[in-house]
């Protein structure tokens, strides 16, 4: 009995350790090969258009992978047809389609031909009409963090639909926030290559910065079977107060795309597998075809979805909120002088106050003097000042 459990714990040994060397890899990593990927949504906002073309990269290292030199078009059902050129960002290819040729009924579709003469085109699409953006709203809202002691508070959005008999069921939802911060300290004193500068008077103009993101995640919404074509308090996303985002004056801008049943379908499934938790023991994750597939070889689907919408849009301006206290946050302390200077140059001299409330003299980084650094722009927005 002795010899057989102690063959037992080597043969247990031996695999726990060879299970350690090789890490599992799906089979679509292993046989990695790249696969077109197509972003093409035409609007009816007025703007000029833009089809991204690139090729896929592996979910280890994903990088954009520009796809030059393509012919790209888009066609009407009554033939007609909108040439988009590259323009100076690669794989970004820009076009115009006169107001009065996107028309509600109409069907479009996407033509590109490869560099290589490859050939892939989408299937037709209906525009189909949007009603405007009903309201757009918020509540404030207490969070659980990961910390279980800790919780934040923040603004959960939310928007309310309602369509018309004219109106389509299928729609998604683009976010676009802008937010106003600011500096930590404002240019004064700092030692440069030159020498040492003390100002008079302190420098403000990179102070105050406004800074404007398309958020990732993805919302559809659906009316398809209900009584009424509205839906009330449907869930965008949520902001908590842990950052500068909601400090000063935030702007929410919502565009709302009307979408066919099919495009609905797959944006509903991206979505899912982008933002619900799969494992190899869950739900699988759904197989997202899109629309647009090789002309020669159909089995050959290029990623990604050809979509004609109409758009209608709403902002809402926010300024600073009862019930959100920051507490948690701090994105610059002054680091202490201690010993010699650091080699580089400039150096910001900044005063700030210590964990017990005394005031000393340090260095501030430099994102916290100039706050263009961390991603904004001086320039304030045409809009900002609307309520």
């Amino acid at each position: 009995m002795k010899i057989i459990n102690r063959n037992l714990f080597v043969l247990l040994t031996a695999l726990l350790l060879t299970s350690c060397i090789e890490r599992y890899l799906p089979v679509t990593e292993l046989d990695f090969k790249p696969r077109l990927v197509i972003d093409g949504n035409i609007s009816t906002d007025g703007s000029d258009q833009e089809i991204v073309i690139s090729e896929s990269s592996q979910t280890e290292k994903p990088v954009f992978v520009a796809v030059s030199g393509c012919k790209v078009s888009v066609e009407d059902n009554k033939g007609n047809s909108f040439l988009f050129n590259e323009s100076n960002n690669k794989g970004h290819y820009v076009g115009k389609i006169d107001g009065s040729l996107l028309v509600i009924g109409e069907k479009y579709r996407l033509h590109v031909k490869t560099s290589m003469g490859t050939e892939y085109i989408s299937s037709y699409e209906e525009l189909t009409p949007c009603p405007e953006v009903d309201r757009v709203y918020y509540e404030v809202q207490t969070k659980q963090t990961e910390n279980p002691d800790i919780t934040e508070n923040g603004l959960q959005f939310y928007i309310d639909f309602k369509g018309d008999a004219n109106s389509g069921h299928f729609y998604r939802l683009q976010l676009t926030q802008t937010y106003e911060y600011h500096s930590k300290w404002p240019l004064d004193k700092w030692l440069g290559k030159d020498g040492f500068h003390d100002l008079v008077d302190p420098d403000y103009s990179n102070f105050v910065c406004y800074r404007t993101d398309k958020l990732k995640s993805i919302y559809v919404l659906s009316t398809d079977g209900f009584s009424q074509n509205k839906f009330s308090k449907y869930k965008l996303h949520f902001v908590e107060d842990q950052t500068e985002v909601l400090m000063y004056k935030y702007s929410l801008l919502v565009n709302q795309y009307s979408l066919t049943k099919r495009a609905y379908n797959y944006w509903e499934n991206l979505r899912k597998n982008n933002q619900e938790t799969v494992d190899l023991f869950g739900k699988q994750p759904a197989n997202v075809k899109g629309n647009i597939s090789n002309v020669s070889d159909t089995t050959d689907v290029a990623l990604g979805y050809f979509t004609i919408s109409s758009v209608q849009s709403k902002r809402i301006m926010v300024t600073p909120v009862e019930g959100l206290y920051f507490n948690h946050f701090l994105r610059c302390q002054a680091d202490i002088i201690d010993g010699p200077l650091p080699a580089e140059r400039p150096l910001y001299y900044v005063t700030d106050y210590d964990a017990n409330g005394n005031i000393y003299t340090g260095l501030g980084a430099p994102s916290c003097i100039d706050c263009t650094l961390v991603g904004g722009t001086t320039v304030k927005p045409p809009y900002w000042d609307e309520k």
